[in-house]
């Protein structure tokens, strides 16, 4: 899954833009000339080897704050490492599937940068659509489509070139985007619509929207392909929709209010995170298991290679380090901001 902006800050933007102002007007409003300023900028950090498990992380997802920057971690030692400057508003995050790129969602100047992860460097900017806040990469990494949250579309990337395509029509206010394991099929989840939008790839034809709870924040399709687990923030709950038929099944309650879903390839689970907990969901069952405490608001998280661990983006500044065995937080790594996504790049391909 690629995570995006906080979703409490994210439900305030929602309601100005129902009564009238819309989120683009109270952004700028704040940033002003540093979203300009920031044009073709870098910053480096660390370089990181192939076999190096290394989280990025969004931690400027405030419009009162705004910050510039994506945090790194090394996972290994639980270092945190120089951030890097992406663009005004990070709010999400991908990495291709080579483990060599991560994409970031800049949501205050409505760009993606990419970095390389070898060198620690932003190597390259592409111009999107108002407020991009989801990104998403195709299994053979040569697609990466980003929703808008400010005005309602897709844009299309071909990788490794940043070539923008046209924009493709979703429902309102799109927050969440995840691409099939096979690479023929996308699901958008539209936050003010209550819907998800497929979108036929390589075709980026986009089909009729689909019914997915109050307010659908996060997205993940089941590594078998058969199944979009669509995590919905109002009602707390996770709904299941069958890709075959587009049709949803009922609801998987979950702990708190869901704000991110992640596995890993080979996992038999998926990780929901919300309130101060992560939530199990077993893909065979449907059913949800016992939540684990993590001791923070969590807004994102990433299942770390071969499913033994997550790393969850608390709003209260820090990276938790949760180990899904014992169910129990092995530490904190302080990022500072408010971590709203993470993800975990520098990994071999198919590592889990």
């Amino acid at each position: 899954m690629a995570g995006r902006t906080s979703l409490y800050h994210q439900r305030m933007l929602s309601t100005a833009s129902r009564h009238g102002r819309p989120a683009a007007l109270m952004a700028a409003a704040l940033l002003g000339a540093s979203a300009m300023v920031l044009s073709g900028c870098t910053s480096p950090s660390a370089a990181v080897s192939p076999t190096t498990p290394t989280a990025y992380v969004v931690t400027g997802a405030g419009v009162a704050n705004p910050g510039q920057t994506v945090a790194v971690v090394d996972t290994s030692t639980g270092r945190a490492q120089p951030p890097i400057t992406t663009g005004t508003l990070p709010s999400a995050l991908a990495v291709t599937p080579d483990g060599k790129d991560v994409l970031v969602a800049n949501k205050g100047n409505d760009t993606v940068a990419e970095i390389d992860v070898a060198s620690g460097d932003v190597v390259a900017h592409a111009d999107v659509g108002l407020e991009p806040d989801a990104v998403a990469v195709s299994p053979a990494g040569t697609l990466a489509l980003v929703a808008n949250f400010g005005d309602d579309t897709v844009t299309p990337i071909t990788l490794p070139s940043l070539r923008v395509g046209l924009p493709i029509r979703v429902g309102r206010q799109p927050a969440a985007i995840a691409i099939s394991p096979t690479g023929t099929l996308a699901v958008v989840a539209n936050y003010q619509d209550a819907t998800v939008t497929p979108i036929a790839l390589p075709s980026l034809r986009p089909g009729p929207p689909v019914p997915a709870g109050s307010e659908p924040t996060a997205v993940l399709v089941t590594p078998d392909g058969s199944t979009a687990l669509v995590a919905d923030f109002q009602t707390s709950t996770v709904t299941p929709i069958r890709l075959a038929t587009m049709t949803p099944g009922p609801a998987i309650g979950v702990a708190g209010n869901p704000t991110g879903i992640a596995a890993r390839s080979t996992s038999t689970s998926a990780y929901v995170s919300g309130g101060d907990t992560l939530t199990p969901i077993d893909f065979t069952t449907e059913h949800a298991g016992p939540a684990i405490a993590v001791g923070a608001l969590a807004e994102g998280v990433a299942v770390a290679p071969g499913g033994a661990a997550a790393w969850v983006s608390g709003l209260n500044g820090t990276l938790i380090h949760v180990d899904l065995r014992t169910r129990r937080v092995l530490g904190r790594v302080r990022v500072g901001g408010q971590p709203a996504a993470v993800v975990i790049a520098g990994v071999p391909p198919n590592a889990g």
